[in-house]
């Protein structure tokens, strides 16, 4: 019995974590691409009362990696109001049901902007209706998707300062080649302008012997 107890422990527990795995899996980042001056919106249609949201966002790319957000409700009220912002969490509890749209606004300069932004429901808890032989099994499962989003939050916090970095870089690299070629063009001028001037200086003049 005691074997039998622990092979379907063991059994529940790895099917919840294959299942946690590829809840988490089911929600990919969507990439946005903001011009100067330009506004993007999300939709989602919630049905219940008892869902919650978790909204994620940060700018990967552009000038001062800055935008404005906004939530607003079905009914059309801002719920959040963001400016000057690069990144940022939100739990969306219900205002209502209906439709909520979430807006990024590019409003700060005048560089093309990649917004990566995350939005899936709040994961139930895995031990609320649970049995008590499985408690053990949830308890196991809800501190390894704990950890599992917490890994998945540095990695992306990650990635967004690896993608801002390399951004900083190629437009770094770019200022420098167009300051060369200035210098360089400067340098020509100024030794094309001297040539002339000692030219015009000597021209027409004998020479003095002594």
């Amino acid at each position: 019995m005691l074997a039998q107890s622990i092979v379907s422990v063991f059994a529940a527990l790895f099917l919840c974590i294959t299942g946690v795995l590829a809840n988490a899996n089911s929600y990919s980042p969507v990439a946005l691409m903001l011009p100067s001056f330009s506004k993007e919106c999300l939709y989602y249609d919630l049905k219940s009362n008892d869902d919650s949201l978790v909204i994620s966002y940060q700018v990967l790319t552009g000038g001062n990696f800055e935008i404005d957000f906004e939530i607003t409700a079905p009914d059309g009220r801002a719920i959040a109001t963001e400016t000057h912002k690069k990144y940022s969490d939100f739990l969306l509890k219900s205002f209502g049901l209906g439709e909520y749209s979430f807006c990024f606004s590019n409003n700060y300069g005048t560089a093309l902007k990649k917004v990566e932004v995350t939005l899936e429901l709040e994961k139930e808890n895995l031990g609320a209706n649970a049995a008590p032989e499985d408690a053990i099994a949830n308890n196991a499962i809800e501190e390894i998707e704990r950890n599992l989003n917490k890994i998945t939050k540095m990695m992306n916090y990650l990635r967004a300062r690896e993608w801002r970095n390399m951004y900083t870089v190629k437009s770094t690299e770019s200022r420098l080649v167009w300051m060369s070629m200035l210098t360089m063009g400067l340098t020509v001028g100024i030794s094309v302008i001297q040539a002339a001037i000692v030219q015009f200086l000597f021209k027409d003049r004998q020479k003095n012997y002594v």
